[in-house]
């Protein structure tokens, strides 16, 4: 019995966290002498010494319970004596899994055979895959991301709300926009007692005045803490005044309140104090005749009231003012120009492409987007925020033509109107109002390579665009996450809270998570994507995860769960080792995921085969080998095949390593 059990444990410490790699070790000798045990992709090189009486052995462990293996194991039997020693040497490798390298001797009281042995096992090197990435991949695992969003969505925000009036005069004061907040915030349903808020537009005319609480300055610059008072509750006004034709900047540097005689705006950022949180609004202009005002809130019953519906705004509000003429472009999307000069013919254009684009992408039923014209003497200004894009005339003439846009991005090139875009679709995805910041950069960093499809028919331009995104990726990420061998710059997955504050969260989220989103595309899985965002547009006891599934209506037990589950939950991409061979007519390829951690599973379903004058595109198929792929190659007149390109549309999110071999090798 106890030999049953000393067996099961060693099978649960070496299990294979590899996705289900081969089994077994290979044991080859190189040619200085020393001898390499490999497993699937991975192998170790070290010094046989007394290689009669040591058997060596290579496996996967996964790391997920945090527990590393002890330096040596003994090995019993059924009388519960010691019969023989494993010295082990174990790796981290990545994707929540360690390589372990063990030498099993007879323990037969040689001291110089166990010496021999601890040190086979202390000067074993590693050898990684060739073409391995160098990042380390995160080893946190599907269930301690889900552990750690369940626990941190316990804990309910403080209600917020804000009472703004806002005064617009036409004179010449100096003082033609005023904007008055008053602000509660309410801690009695929550644990916290103090709430962080972004104040940048303060002066020595602004004016703080705590009435319950206290408001102070925080670490950070523009940065301010409101701290609750024994009931519960903190409230103060706040009051700003902006001068006539002075540009005021947000904590990007773009211009987020501008205040003419003629015309004013604000685009949310800073001019009162801003939480994280969805904040309840009432608003109240008080303007001349003539002018006129918009934000994307509910009007009330007198012009110029307006009002939040529940859940709030998130960040801040935008507004504008002036003499402004409406036009609906799709229902629920509108523009406001205003009066006199006509828009120009192409910022017009642009704003139909734009809403088109936003319809077919991110619409969903209870958003609604606004273009709201604004006069900025600087020079071209765009500003968005919930539910709007504010733009001065000229400023969107860019994104009429993308003729060039392939050329600039495989250039390492950013078309200009690429951020317009995404900050448009951040206007529009702040209004799903609990949807994570990773999947909302997703999205955002998307919208352009939509954008471009959306106006151009040409497909290999398209490609070219989705392999600049995956090599954006690949290549800064290989920058800054080291050689791999340690996780001091981990890469997390995309559906991990640690990733929010990587140093590499921008070229997950806006590189790899664009192909991500293309390749669901592709496999018709966002069909339901107006769903999700409407989803998340409040609160759920639904977790993350589930919310996201329900919403796809993507199910356990089927072949999308799975795969969209490793998208989200696992760190890095599949790279994928192509072997591949002519065997008369027929094509066979060998496929390996050589990443560390489970294997993703991406379904490959063709091949383009380059020629000489020309290429063709081949569906694969299981070969009569087993384990291989094959497809077709016959094309009479034009010689042999040149090259093979597993991902000629680049949807795929995959980094590919292709390996040509004779015929024969791979069997």
């Amino acid at each position: 019995m106890k030999f049953v059990l000393a067996v099961w444990i060693l099978l649960a410490l070496f299990i294979l966290s590899c996705g289900g790699a081969d089994v077994s070790s290979e044991v080859s000798n190189d040619s200085d002498g020393l001898v390499v045990i490999r497993r699937g992709s991975w192998a170790v090189q070290y010094d046989p010494q007394n290689v009669s009486t040591m058997r060596p052995e290579l496996a996967f462990a996964s790391t997920a319970s945090g527990e590393l293996r002890s330096e040596v194991d003994s090995l019993n039997y059924d009388n519960a004596l010691p019969d023989s020693l494993r010295f082990n040497m174990e790796w981290r490798i990545g994707g929540s899994s360690a390589l372990v390298f063990s030498v099993t001797v007879p323990d037969q009281g040689n001291a110089q055979l166990l010496r021999e042995a601890r040190e086979v096992c202390n000067n074993a090197q590693v050898i990684r895959p060739p073409g391995l990435r160098s990042v380390f991949l995160s080893d946190r695992i599907g269930t301690e991301i889900d552990s750690d969003r369940a626990s941190s969505a316990v804990e309910p925000p403080p209600d917020v709300n804000h009472h703004l009036m806002v005064y617009y005069q036409q004179d010449t004061t100096g003082n033609s926009l005023e904007v008055i907040d008053s602000l509660v915030v309410d801690f009695r349903e929550s644990n916290a007692d103090s709430m962080a808020f972004t104040f940048i537009h303060r002066d020595a005319s602004s004016i703080i005045s705590s009435t319950a609480g206290i408001f102070r300055r925080g670490s950070s610059p523009n940065q301010y803490i409101c701290f609750a008072d024994s009931n519960g509750i903190y409230t103060g006004v706040f009051r700003n005044q902006f001068h006539i034709n002075i540009p005021y900047l947000d904590s990007r540097g773009r211009v987020s309140v501008q205040s003419r005689l003629t015309s004013a705006y604000l685009s949310g950022d800073g001019y009162y104090p801003i939480s994280s949180a969805p904040a309840g609004y009432i608003v109240k202009m008080f303007l001349p005749d003539s002018i006129i005002s918009w934000t994307p809130l509910e009007m009330g019953e007198n012009q110029d009231e307006w009002f939040s519906n529940p859940g709030g705004i998130v960040g801040g509000l935008p507004m504008a003012i002036g003499n402004y003429t409406e036009k609906t472009i799709f229902p629920r999307y509108r523009m406001l120009t205003l009066t006199g000069s006509p828009i120009s013919s192409l910022d017009s254009i642009a704003v139909e492409r734009i809403a088109s684009v936003l319809r077919s992408t991110l619409d969903f039923p209870s958003a609604e987007f606004a273009f709201i014209e604004i006069i900025n003497p600087g020079g071209p200004v765009v500003t968005s925020s919930f539910g709007g894009m504010l733009f001065s005339r000229g400023s969107l003439e860019s994104l009429v033509d993308v003729s060039s846009w392939d050329e600039n991005f495989a250039n390492g090139i950013i078309p200009s109107g690429c951020e317009i875009l995404i900050e448009a679709a951040e206007g529009m995805l702040l209004q799903s109002l609990q949807l994570d910041e990773i999947v909302s950069d997703m999205l955002a960093s998307w919208i352009p390579l939509r954008y471009y499809a959306a106006n151009t028919e040409d497909e290999n331009s398209i490609s070219i665009l989705r392999s600049a995104y995956l090599k954006y990726y690949l290549y800064n990420t290989e920058i800054l996450g080291g050689d791999g061998r340690t996780p001091l710059v981990a890469e997390y997955a995309l559906g991990d809270p640690m990733l929010h504050e990587s140093p590499l969260r921008s070229f997950v989220a806006g590189g790899k998570g664009v192909i991500v989103m293309e390749y669901l595309n592709s496999l018709r899985m966002l069909n339901r994507l107006p769903h999700l965002l409407q989803d998340f547009t409040h609160a759920s006891s639904g977790n993350f995860w589930l919310k996201i599934s329900s919403s796809l209506r993507v199910y356990r037990g089927t072949e999308k769960y799975d795969l969209l589950r490793a998208l989200l939950y696992q760190p890095g991409i599949p790279q994928l080792r192509v072997s591949w061979s002519e065997e008369g007519e027929f094509v066979l390829f060998d496929i390996e995921e050589i990443q560390p951690g489970l294997f993703f599973n991406l379904e490959l379903t063709e091949c383009r085969l380059q020629f000489a004058d020309t290429s063709i595109v081949r569906t694969l198929t299981p070969s009569i080998q087993p384990g291989l792929l094959e497809c077709t190659s016959t094309l009479p007149g034009y010689g042999s095949i040149l090259a093979i390109d597993m991902n000629f549309l680049g949807e795929i999110p995959a980094d590919f390593i292709y390996r040509r071999t004779h015929s024969g090798e791979l069997e």
